[in-house]
C-alpha cells in the first residue's frame, strides 16, 4: 500500500513540475518593452499608437446609402450621405452609438441607425 502511495506522489510531482516548467517557458518568451527607452529623445512629439478605424455601410428601405467611418481612438465619425462628407464628434450614449456636430446627429444600436439634420430624420434603417 505504501508503495502505491509513493508512486502516485512521484507521478503527481513529475506532472506538476513539468507543467510549471512549460508555463515558465511560455512566460519567458514575452519581452516587456519600456516605452520611454524605446522612443528616441528627439522624436517625443511622434505618436506611436495607430488609430482604430471601423468602416460600415448601411442602406435604408428607399435605397439611400450611408457610409460611416469610425475612429475609435479619436472618438469621431465621418459620414458620407448624399455625396456630402460629415464630421461628427462622439458623445456618451447610455448604450449604442451617438455622434453629433452643429447640424447632424448620428444615433444607433445594433442594426438600427438614424441620421438627423437639424432635428429632422434624413436616414433611418
Amino acid at each position: 500500500m505504501k508503495k502505491h502511495i509513493f508512486i502516485a506522489a512521484a507521478f503527481a510531482t513529475i506532472f506538476l513540475t513539468s507543467c510549471n516548467k512549460e508555463k515558465k517557458a511560455a512566460d519567458s518568451t514575452v519581452t516587456p518593452v519600456d516605452s520611454v527607452a524605446s522612443i528616441p529623445s528627439d522624436s517625443a512629439a511622434v505618436s506611436v499608437t495607430q488609430d482604430e478605424i471601423v468602416k460600415s455601410t448601411s442602406k435604408d428601405s428607399s435605397g439611400k446609402t450611408l457610409d460611416m467611418t469610425f475612429n475609435n481612438t479619436k472618438n469621431t465619425a465621418t459620414v458620407v450621405f448624399n455625396n456630402e462628407t460629415i464630421e461628427l464628434q462622439g458623445q456618451k450614449p447610455a448604450s449604442g452609438i451617438w455622434y453629433k456636430n452643429d447640424h447632424y446627429e448620428l444615433r444607433g444600436k445594433g442594426e438600427e441607425i438614424e441620421l438627423t439634420k437639424d432635428g429632422k430624420t434624413v436616414f433611418k434603417k
